[in-house]
């Protein structure tokens, strides 16, 4: 049977992922910003990601912001590669069973 929750979570965390990382991005000028990082874990029964927790980086100078935004960039690239790659797939994966319900049906 074709499971469409591994793909599913993959998304959500994805997208909460990209939220975390465009705040941290839009408060590269706040001074004393502190970024946050998404730390994600296995889905139980093998279905997929899920977000354990998001975590505050402390910033030890309170004149800058905590934005690192040589890190935030390559990040949102990559989640942006990795949420096109899961779309697909879901896409995919309705269009297998919509021909599946043609040839039943």
């Amino acid at each position: 049977m074709i499971s469409f929750g591994a793909s599913i979570s993959a998304l959500r965390t994805l997208d909460t992922r990209q939220a975390v990382s465009s705040h941290d991005v839009a408060n590269s000028n706040t001074k004393g910003f502190e970024e946050s990082t998404v730390h994600q874990t296995e889905a139980s029964g093998n279905q997929g990601t899920r977000v354990s927790h998001i975590q505050k980086v402390p910033n030890s100078s309170p004149q800058f912001s905590g934005t690192r935004l040589e890190v935030e960039m390559p990040e949102q690239m990559l989640i942006e590669s990795t949420y096109k790659a899961n779309a697909s797939l879901v896409k995919t994966q309705d269009e297998i069973i919509g021909s599946l319900m043609d040839i039943v049906s």
